[in-house]
């Protein structure tokens, strides 16, 4: 919390020239360990299917925290996504792709930080990729995923593209961005 503390700064702070990458890094860092500790706490007290409305509705709402303290708009991606709102825009895609080849290269962790031109306006944007865990495997796997996991997935996502992954798999990434110009 310390890290996301020192990092809190209004929008307009940037608009000289982006921040600086640990500080990006750490509110990353802060959305993905809130994130995922929300998730293994709902899987511990409500088992996986009770888990998987949290999932999603947890990183909307750390996103809107997140932004709401920081300034930076903060969400996952994946070209194969569950959720339509996690469906990558062209920056995104592009390094997803770029990410897809790091890791079969053979890079552990993939991540990206640069300030882009996006139609006359001026933003730095950070991706960092998200790969698939042991845990992760129960709601995105091939044969791990129990029956009442895949039919409350099902019901939920009818267009779900976010399964059959193994350990290490990219899964997407987290994506942030914040407007450097006023």
């Amino acid at each position: 919390m310390a890290a996301l503390a020192a990092v809190m700064l209004h929008t307009s702070a940037w608009s000289a020239e982006a921040p600086p990458v640990d500080s990006v890094k750490a509110v990353a860092g802060g959305y993905a360990k809130q994130l995922k500790s929300g998730l293994m706490a709902q899987m511990g007290s409500n088992g996986p299917e009770g888990s998987i409305t949290a999932c999603s509705a947890q990183a909307a709402q750390l996103g809107a925290e997140t932004a709401a303290r920081t300034g930076w708009s903060i969400r996952r991606v994946s070209t194969q996504a569950r959720n339509p709102l996690a469906m990558p825009d062209a920056y995104e895609h592009e390094t997803l792709k770029a990410f897809a080849k790091e890791i079969a290269g053979g890079k552990e962790d993939a991540s990206r930080y640069e300030v882009v031109d996006e139609g006359g306006v001026r933003y730095a944007r950070f991706m960092k990729a998200i790969r698939i865990e042991p845990v992760c495997l129960t709601c995105h796997g091939d044969k791990e995923v129990p029956s009442g996991v895949m039919q409350k997935l099902s019901e939920k996502y009818p267009h779900d593209a976010a399964r059959g992954y193994k350990v290490g798999d990219l899964r997407g990434a987290l994506s942030i961005r914040i407007k450097l110009d006023d």
